[in-house]
């Protein structure tokens, strides 16, 4: 009986070992990902200023300043790219399991109703 009960219990809380599973996932890549890009933007950053601060023509250290701030808006769309792709996958996820567990709840019910109704 106990044996049975536990068994119920896991496999009714299986769909929510399953998100948290999911969000673990999701929140690991967020964070690789925003690591990844602080680390290169202050990378970045350090060298442009090295540039900057050994250019003598102001008109070089304006064109420094532009090509660093266009990479870096390259950087940051591939960093929103990964981070949305990441939540994106964690959404489907999370749908997928609340769809399954929707669709065994209601077969449980339906049983339970023609099981009462003698049907």
């Amino acid at each position: 009986m106990y044996d049975d009960f536990m068994k119920d219990m896991k496999a009714r809380m299986q769909p929510v070992m399953d998100l948290a599973e999911s969000n673990k996932k999701a929140m690991e890549t967020l964070a690789s990902v925003q690591k990844e890009s602080m680390t290169d933007v202050i990378n970045a950053s350090l060298e442009q200023f090295k540039a900057v601060s050994e250019c003598k023509d102001p008109k070089a250290a304006l064109e420094l300043q532009v090509n660093f701030y266009k990479a870096l808006e390259a950087k940051m769309t591939v960093t929103a790219e990964k981070s949305i792709a990441a939540i994106s996958d964690a959404k489907d996820a999370y749908v997928s399991s609340v769809e399954e567990a929707t669709k065994k709840a209601a077969a449980e019910i339906e049983g339970a109703v023609k099981k009462a109704t003698g049907k």
